[in-house]
């Protein structure tokens, strides 16, 4: 995984040959070692220093990072006919580091840190993500200034950023022409800007990308006295279908306060329902008045819930049609395919140990953050890939020494041809602690980060040994 992993940086430019060069043997000691910290990571002392003075440096930023990653990622995406944009933002909480300059305020005046709004690219088809197309990160103000942000423009808003979100969607349709691209996101990205803009783009036939956002509010409809969510509860029903929930346990915002929510383990009958809708758009004090914006609406409802649970309920705002239960059940299915971006996000953090890196500047740490997301989806993507396409060969993305010594490990010291794909996700998931019993699951995105890290000890032993 080390040396296929440069390749996402391939083209790098940060002004020097020298700190191309480096960046390459950064990002793979950070694959080889996700958890370690970036001194472990770099394997001695000499190491370790270079690479902390080439994160100080400053020609080397997050955005220098992110761009030979995008390219490659677009690369990887002409082979796909349909695309998700998934979009989200998460929390960078550096509280405890109290020596880190530049951290902002996040949702609590004594917490600190940073806001990552991140954008995933993904196969529709198989559920693989592709790559990262970007990443935004902000701070807020240490003080709280109450109510200001209602007088401000729409462009200097936070929620901005998921209309730039869609625009980003926008431009790779435009630069991938033979697929269909379709921006998906959560409850915050209920923004009706970004819907003026798929409405103008439309008219003017200029690439636009199709978009399917779960509504966070209830909006008025432009028939006087009519509500989106009434509206999609009223539609006739196109079908139904079940699902295994699993038991959950998650803080929710309830009245600003944040309360633990329990939701048992069942088998739900979820029906579907869709209508077509034009919303009445709001008033805006600043700007031009906006347009009415036609859309579909796909309604998903749990049938008869248990008492004291509840129920399952998504409205989905979507530009694609809805007419049958098969084409509801799309829009449902890849909006559910929005998880992957949270399952990319806890690799981040808890794989990759983000928040733990003791950086002291905040361009240096930031610049580290982006290596390490590229080290996170890389987890990821090797995890669901092996699911689809176990037999594919091993070699692009691990040296000879690595599947070498995940043989040896596992007790096949006499074979000589390199194990398919889904056999070394496998081992390595074995040596993270997966079971791989008959009935178990794949190895997950924990198991893979564990045994990683075990895989570089087992081949540096193999190494000094001798043997590899």
């Amino acid at each position: 995984m080390a040396a296929n992993i440069k390749k996402e940086l391939a083209g790098i430019d940060l002004g020097d040959v020298r700190r191309n060069k480096r960046v390459l043997a950064l990002i793979a000691s950070m694959a080889q070692a996700p958890s370690e910290s970036l001194r472990a990571s770099c394997g001695g002392w000499n190491e370790a220093i270079s690479g902390f003075r080439l994160l100080k440096s400053p020609e080397v930023t997050a955005e220098k990072i992110f761009t030979p990653h995008e390219r490659a990622t677009l690369e990887r995406a002409k082979h796909s006919s349909h695309l998700l944009l998934i979009d989200d933002t998460t929390e960078l909480d550096y509280t405890s580091h109290k020596a880190l300059e530049g951290a902002g305020r996040l949702d609590h005046q004594k917490r600190s840190g940073f806001y990552a709004h991140n954008h995933l690219l993904v196969d529709e088809d198989s559920g693989v993500a592709l790559g990262l197309c970007g990443s935004h990160i902000w701070t807020r103000e240490l003080e709280t200034k109450g109510g200001q942000h209602k007088q401000m423009p729409f462009p200097e808003k936070e929620s901005y950023r998921w209309f730039e979100g869609y625009q980003q969607a926008c431009s790779i349709a435009a630069s991938l022409p033979n697929a269909e691209v379709i921006f998906v996101a959560d409850r915050e990205s209920d923004i009706y800007e970004i819907f003026t803009e798929l409405s103008k783009n439309e008219n003017t036939e200029k690439p636009a990308a199709g978009l399917i956002i779960r509504a966070g509010r209830d909006r008025a409809l432009r028939e006087k006295g009519e509500s989106l969510f009434d509206t999609v509860r009223s539609a006739p029903e196109l079908g139904t279908y079940q699902i295994d929930f699993k038991k959950k346990q998650q803080t929710r915002k309830v009245k600003g306060n944040r309360q633990m929510v329990v939701r048992d383990g069942r088998k739900a009958t979820l029906q579907v329902c869709a209508s077509e809708i034009v919303l009445r758009p709001p008033y805006r004090l600043h700007g031009d008045k906006l347009p009415s914006v036609t859309l579909r609406a796909v309604g998903v409802f749990e049938v008869n819930p248990p008492e004291g649970q509840e129920p399952i309920e998504w409205i989905l705002l979507t530009s694609l049609p809805v007419a049958s239960f098969e084409q509801a059940m799309r829009i449902v299915h890849a909006y559910a395919k929005r998880w992957l971006i949270e399952e990319f996000h806890r690799i981040l953090k808890s794989g990759c140990c983000v928040e733990q890196i003791q950086l002291r500047e905040s361009s240096a740490l930031l610049s580290a953050v982006a290596l390490y997301m590229i080290v996170a989806w890389r987890i990821l993507y090797l995890r669901d890939l092996s699911r689809i396409a176990p037999q594919e060969p091993c070699t692009p993305f691990f040296s000879e020494a690595e599947w070498r010594a995940a043989l040896i490990i596992s007790k096949h010291p006499t074979a000589h041809s390199p194990p398919c794909l889904g056999d070394i996700i496998r081992m390595i998931g074995k040596f993270g602690g997966h079971m791989g019993r008959k009935k178990d699951l794949p190895p997950g995105p924990e198991c893979l980060w564990r045994g990683m890290e075990k895989l570089r000890h087992y081949v540096e032993m193999g190494q000094a040994l001798g043997v590899l």
